[in-house]
């Protein structure tokens, strides 16, 4: 048999040219209702069984008999000294913990929050609000270490004044969880009086969650002309009509002999032009992003949602998941994403299930003949290291005891490991080696087999975001690079943003038509730092763009734009993008970084107590945020209030002592006040507390220079050549520095290194001549 027929046709919609002017829902959104999983369940039986104990199903429950799996039974617990009781009374549960005040206060449970491998419970707050209990039930079986109690940071106390504390912002259920567990969400923040009114149409993860509200759905299929089957129920062929989105497969999987792997070109056509719906509605939580639109509603990912680029620490360097990424942003870094496969390919959507057993998930498109045999995977058939899964999706261990697989189905690359300290799958098993045994190991497989290993964007990513000399060749080379994933081009961008030359910007300028949001986004984000009028000359195209995430990034950077360098029609287009952004903003009103983000928009619209109230705010929901310390600050150094400006950074340090940005702001807010001695050990102690800073270290350089320590300024400055040594501000000085001192050999050295990163530099270039006929060098640059 030469093809095999792997899942149905569903026909693709094609993808709208970016500059096609965006549009309004569509008109079954704005008139369809939720009608409720027991409405669907009635004609879709099966579907609803295999949902039915699904992780969507115990996303979120009544607490009760049924749904909490934890002990109750007057069990304690104990972390740091902290004692929480947990107890049954009256038929309800309850929990004795500290509270806000670091006092002891019971609280009922209200609902439980997943089941496996960890159960979390609901707390009240009396405001509208629900926290997330600190301490969580280990579900697991007791063989495996669970069916205990345990801290989801089991390795440091976690004080009432701490942020992480569970009372604190970051266990917010209503603006950190709620959206991603129950079906049409609504978190109804009362500004005024910073309470919640929060609703839902299901508490949990129901049909509608997924496929939209189903009321034109269910009317559509009751009508006398609906498709059915011979029981009478809707027919597969209306199972989608009535909703705003298909969640079906596009295409089919075809294998052939003549290919080890499977094909589907129609999927991959259509991936390659935007996201299929079911990436989109799954990514939606499977997902580390920011939100811009209510998730229910229709459309691309990237009309709703930011997603998270590749940056460190919240994924290593060369892209492998570090801290809680989820799925979505290492999944299209795939080649399984490139060539259009979606999540229901491998997870049965219901239930959640995979769809087969061990390596049976894979064989469904890559044939076992070829890569479930040993000259393939190197170990014996049927251990560990024969699992696809182990060499291609590592696990990372997250909240103690959930292990989660990385998506980006990497070959395992202990070589880079070697390099840079990058975790790679071999030794996640073979611990007791180094990675230097388990690179030779794959060196050798390479050798016997004839292969070479091929190019993988990490090759290039990983050194240039640590800093590699050639990080912005490396970085303009996969920004420009077609066969790589949007994702990674992005973040390529992002990585060129302190980088801006006359090639970063052309580049940046070319990239503002790449057929990707991402990519036309961090473009935009990458030409903010341009004077307004060229900003205003290479945005202007892109005031109606097809995607929010671009129009959001548009709008944040042309708000300084003068009206004069409008025409009439454009002037109305930015005034509409304007209200649009702002509408977005206010979605996370109710968090420390909404606030954070409100407040810098309104200092960039000229409204100065509008931002500082709302920095205000900010650090009223969140007092350890130094962002928030740092903008404030910086706005009444703009009001020449440097007393006021002082006052909030010591207010800071006295929150976080530990962070570098406060102690350098204040170190510079030192010198605006002539206490040079004082700004000097604050300089310095940023530098210590970030010696991978360049800026930081920079600085504190300037200072011993002006108190009269050169040596240990150059010191300083060499400290930070060695991890950024394109460095032009470090250079510049380290030039400077030499030329006082009289050496023109180390003039020489320092002048050449500033001419390979500024290579259009005229009078660098003739300095560097000059010095050549004195004191030799390479005559051929």
């Amino acid at each position: 048999m030469s093809l095999l027929t792997v899942s149905l046709i569903s026909a693709a919609q094609p993808a709208s040219d970016r500059t096609a002017p965006h549009q309004q829902s569509s008109e079954v959104v704005a008139t369809a209702e939720f009608v409720g999983r027991q409405v669907c369940s009635g004609c879709h039986q099966q579907q609803d069984q295999l949902w039915q104990g699904s992780h969507h199903d115990w996303a979120m429950k009544p607490a009760d008999e049924q749904s909490v799996l934890g002990d109750f039974n007057d069990a304690t617990f104990e972390h740091f000294g902290e004692k929480t009781r947990m107890f049954k009374q009256d038929g309800k549960f309850w929990v004795t913990t500290d509270n806000a005040q670091g006092e002891q206060q019971t609280f009922p449970v209200l609902y439980t929050f997943g089941f496996y491998p960890l159960q979390q419970y609901l707390l009240p707050m009396g405001d509208g609000r629900m926290q997330a209990l600190g301490v969580a039930w280990d579900s697991r079986p007791a063989a495996e270490g669970g069916q205990r109690w345990f801290h989801l940071y089991p390795d440091e106390a976690i004080p009432h004044s701490d942020i992480l504390h569970w009372t604190g912002p970051y266990q917010t259920w209503n603006s950190r969880c709620a959206d991603c567990h129950s079906t049409n969400l609504q978190r109804n923040f009362q500004a005024q009086t910073n309470t919640y009114a929060t609703s839902w149409s299901e508490i949990n993860v129901s049909c509608e969650a997924c496929h939209g509200p189903g009321s034109q759905h269910v009317s559509l299929m009751q009508s006398p002309g609906a498709p059915r089957t011979s029981e009478g129920a809707a027919g597969a062929g209306g199972q989608h009509q009535g909703f705003d989105r298909s969640l079906d497969p596009v295409g089919q999987w075809l294998q052939s002999d003549q290919s080890p792997t499977a094909k589907n070109p129609q999927a991959q056509q259509l991936v390659a032009k935007t996201e299929h719906d079911q990436i989109s509605v799954c990514g939606s939580c499977h997902a580390r992003r920011s939100t811009m639109d209510n998730q229910n509603l229709p459309g691309d990912f990237h009309q709703k949602h930011r997603l998270q680029l590749v940056q460190e620490p919240l994924y290593y360097g060369d892209g492998q998941i570090r801290d809680e990424v989820y799925v979505l942003g290492s999944f299209m870094q795939s080649k399984m994403h490139e060539q259009g496969v979606v999540c229901s390919n491998c997870h049965e959507p219901h239930s959640l299930k995979l769809r087969a057993e061990g390596n049976g998930v894979c064989a469904q498109c890559h044939r076992p003949d070829v890569f479930d045999r040993p000259e393939h995977h190197h170990h014996p058939v049927g251990s560990s290291g024969a699992q696809c899964a182990n060499c291609h999706m590592p696990e990372t261990t997250y909240m103690v005891v959930d292990p989660r697989r990385d998506h980006s189905l990497r070959i395992p690359r202990p070589d880079l490991s070697v390099a840079y300290g990058t975790p790679n799958a071999c030794n996640q098993c073979h611990q007791d080696q180094t990675a230097s045994w388990a690179s030779s190991a794959v060196d050798e497989w390479l050798k016997v087999s004839g292969k070479t290993r091929k190019w993988h964007f990490s090759d290039d990513l990983l050194p240039a975001l640590r800093g590699a000399p050639d990080a912005t060749t490396r970085l303009m080379k996969l920004a420009m690079a077609r066969h790589i994933p949007a994702l990674i081009q992005a973040s390529a961008l992002a990585g060129l943003e302190t980088r801006l030359t006359p090639q970063t910007i052309l580049l940046a300028q070319t990239q503002l038509n790449h057929r990707n949001a991402m990519v036309r986004a961090a473009a935009v984000n990458l030409l903010s730092g341009l004077p307004a009028r060229q900003r205003w000359e290479d945005f202007r195209p892109l005031l109606q763009d097809s995607s929010k995430q671009v129009r959001m990034a548009v709008a944040r950077h042309t708000v300084d734009v003068s009206a004069n360098e409008m025409t009439a029609a454009d002037k109305a287009r930015w005034e509409n993008l304007q209200q649009e952004y702002q509408a977005a903003l206010l979605l996370d009103q109710d968090t420390a970084d909404g606030q954070m983000a409100i407040g810098i928009y309104r200092l960039l619209t000229g409204d100065q107590a509008a931002a500082q109230a709302a920095y205000r705010k900010a650090l009223a929901y969140n007092p350890s945020l130094v962002g928030a310390y740092l903008n404030l600050a910086d706005l009444y150094r703009q009001q020449q209030d440097e007393d006021r400006a002082d006052a909030v950074l010591r207010t800071g340090l006295q929150k976080q002592p530990t962070a570098a940005a406060l102690h350098h702001s204040l170190g510079l807010s030192l010198i605006r006040r002539q206490d040079y001695a004082a700004a000097q050990r604050s300089l310095a102690q940023a530098a210590k507390l970030d010696p991978g800073n360049a800026r930081y270290g920079y600085v504190n350089g300037l200072m011993l220079q002006r108190d009269q320590q050169p040596r240990a300024a150059v010191k300083e400055w060499q400290r930070v050549l060695q991890q950024h040594p394109q460095d032009r501000d470090v250079l510049t000085a380290l030039l400077q520095q030499s030329q006082q001192a009289g050496d023109g050999a180390q003039m020489l050295e320092y002048a050449e290194r500033l001419l390979a990163v500024t290579p259009d530099s005229r009078q660098l270039q003739q300095m560097v001549d000059q010095l050549r006929q004195h004191f030799g060098g390479d005559q051929s640059q």
